[in-house]
């Protein structure tokens, strides 16, 4: 299992440093320059702040991965605590994907559907792949 997980992690990782740095599409294509204007300046802040680290923590998921996927394969507490905890993290990924964003806001609407459901396949697959290298770590599996 880890000869198959360690090039899908590297690749995760690498995805996960590019999803990163797509923020500056998003920022455009969601316009939330024109969203960050109406809110009051400290509300704005907040956003932009929070945006940021969230670039920031995409980044120290996936370097590591990118440049050592046996992180998570070769047992260790610390490669449990991160596979478990990316596990988790990505399994609420996927959780808030099908239950905090509302239908109407996609549904029917052919780029925010395919977009909605591309989003909900890769945020299971993540939880998938990590739960698996979680499951190595604690000897379930090979």
């Amino acid at each position: 299992m880890s000869e198959f997980l360690a090039p899908v992690l590297r690749l995760i990782g690498i995805c996960l440093v590019l999803q990163s740095f797509a923020h500056i599409h998003l920022h455009k294509r969601l316009k939330w320059g024109e969203e960050a204007a109406r809110m009051t300046p400290f509300n704005a802040t907040v956003f932009h702040v929070h945006t940021f680290f969230i670039c920031v923590v995409l980044v120290m998921m996936g370097l590591p991965l990118a440049v050592d996927p046996g992180l998570l394969l070769e047992k260790s507490k610390i490669g449990a605590w991160a596979a478990w905890s990316l596990c988790i993290f990505w399994g609420l990924r996927l959780w808030c994907q099908c239950f905090t964003y509302d239908r109407k806001w996609w549904k029917g609407q052919r780029f925010e559907t395919s977009m909605h459901w591309l989003f909900t396949g890769i945020w299971a697959a993540l939880t998938i792949i990590f739960g698996l290298c979680g499951a190595i770590q604690a000897g379930w599996i090979s």
